[in-house]
């Protein structure tokens, strides 16, 4: 007799509740509110993913604020990949990626060139921010 346990307390419960007919519309409408819960939680999350991966990918397709302009160096320089740069030379700005550019030293050989941006400001007019921040 001591598998009737669980059996007994749920006939109690269902008669506390007014009868299978009640108790069956209040654990629905339990079951009803909690899953329309669980759903707006997600819905807000999924909308919260949503704006984050939009501002994330608009950061990262910024456009580059210095493309396709035209530098003059006003110093010598070397930087760690070989490529020298020496007075009165001049490079156009292919695109930018952060602190990564890709330049073409005009009349050069080996075109195009990776280099920071640090390096070109060491070396010429480029300016301190490369590209808006959003």
């Amino acid at each position: 007799m001591s598998n009737l346990g669980g059996y007994k307390t749920i006939t109690t419960v269902v008669k506390s509740l007014g009868g299978p007919a009640k108790a069956t519309v209040i654990v629905g409408s339990v079951v009803a509110t909690g899953g329309y819960m669980v759903l707006r939680c997600a819905e807000a999350g999924v909308k919260n993913a949503v704006k984050a991966s939009k501002a994330a990918l608009a950061k990262r397709n910024a456009p580059c604020a210095t493309k396709d302009q035209v530098f003059k160096v006003v110093s010598d320089g070397g930087d760690d990949s070989g490529l020298r740069l020496s007075v009165g030379d001049e490079y156009r700005v292919m695109d930018c990626d952060g602190d990564a550019i890709q330049i073409e030293v005009l009349g050069g050989a080996g075109n195009p060139y990776f280099v920071s941006a640090a390096f070109l400001r060491s070396v010429s007019g480029f300016p301190t921010e490369s590209a808006p921040s959003t």
